[in-house]
């Protein structure tokens, strides 16, 4: 990885083979490398090809319904982050009239902490508000109290819980919102 030092641009995802060939392996590897040791290799191997196939980012780069931002960083434009959000995703603990939810961030570990996951969240905070949204929400782990202090510096509150599989394993996830109002 580049040095932190370095400037860090979110640009939009196309539609292409090669954002989706990029979004497969920087997925995976950002999920591994934030959750890899907490997880059973098994159920890790079978979530990651399950959830970061390339045909599959293809198909979510191209369903109008969502949105894909990538965070590049230096001359090289590394990629070192990555956000989904997803409009008309609801939760049946979240209180909205248009929600919005903030299905993937992730940013490389050695760049928390510089601006990765706000330049992220902006991102999909103004999408989902320039979609008319009223609330955006997300499911964050349980285990994951890094995670859940970033978007509750953000504002977002904790309104449910939900089950989010790794493979075969049922985990516990946080349901968070914020309103955009």
């Amino acid at each position: 990885m580049s040095a932190p030092a370095d400037r860090v641009v979110v640009r939009r995802a196309a539609a292409t083979e090669a954002d989706a060939r990029l979004l497969a392996a920087l997925g995976a590897r950002l999920f591994t490398g934030t959750f890899g040791a907490m997880n059973d290799p098994d159920d890790l191997r079978l979530f990651l090809a399950q959830t970061y196939s390339s045909e599959l980012q293809l198909a979510e780069l191209r369903d109008a319904n969502r949105a894909t931002w990538i965070a590049e960083a230096g001359e090289a434009r590394e990629p070192v982050g990555y956000a989904m959000t997803r409009r008309e995703s609801k939760s049946p603990h979240v209180d909205a009239r248009r929600p919005a939810e903030l299905q993937r961030i992730y940013a490389d570990r050695s760049w928390h902490g510089h601006g990765v996951g706000k330049a992220l969240l902006d991102a999909c905070i103004d999408q989902a508000r320039a979609w008319g949204c009223d609330v955006l929400w997300l499911g964050v782990w349980e285990r994951n109290p890094r995670g859940i202090a970033f978007y509750e510096k953000w504002g977002f509150r904790r309104v449910g819980a939900q089950r989010f599989l790794v493979g075969t394993d049922s985990q516990r996830d946080h349901v968070m919102a914020l309103p955009l109002a």
